[in-house]
């Protein structure tokens, strides 16, 4: 039975297919794993509560966000550091979460995806009570929609 690649979705015959195993499997597999691609976004100084980070941007293609991950010169102390993704203006509550006191953190993220045609943004959901964290990086992680 064919399989699948995870990003792309590009159709993987049974094994012993020598046609595609000496001439197509290695050129799908990179395809699929261009598929995924990473942003890169820097919130510089101490981190505000309820602020858009980031905004404006239309991808070039359909992506489905995978993971956001953080990391912050400054830890956030008292309380834990969240983002939430914007789509269109609106909030998603598909929230990134960096732990109270940690200077890096990952958080996958599900059922997110953005059109060509809808606005991508961040906003910052929460900050440290004591100290809210400063010169955080947030690298989203997303992958380029599969074929239909």
């Amino acid at each position: 039975m064919p399989t699948f690649t995870p990003r792309l979705n590009l159709t993987q015959p049974d094994t012993g297919n020598k046609l595609w195993e000496s001439d197509v499997a290695n050129w799908a597999n990179q395809l699929d794993k261009a598929a995924a691609q990473v942003l890169s976004i820097h919130l510089g100084g101490a981190a505000i509560d309820e602020e858009v980070v980031f905004d404006g941007l239309f991808f070039d293609e359909d992506v489905t966000i995978t993971r956001v991950t953080l990391h912050a010169r400054e830890a956030p102390s008292g309380a834990a550091f969240t983002i939430d993704f914007i789509k269109g203006g609106i909030e998603q509550t598909k929230n990134a979460i960096l732990a109270d006191g940690s200077n890096k953190g990952s958080t996958a993220i599900a059922g997110l995806s953005y059109t060509t045609l809808e606005e991508f943004g961040l906003k910052v959901k929460s900050v440290g009570s004591t100290n809210p964290g400063a010169e955080i990086t947030i690298l989203v992680h997303y992958h380029i929609k599969a074929l239909p």
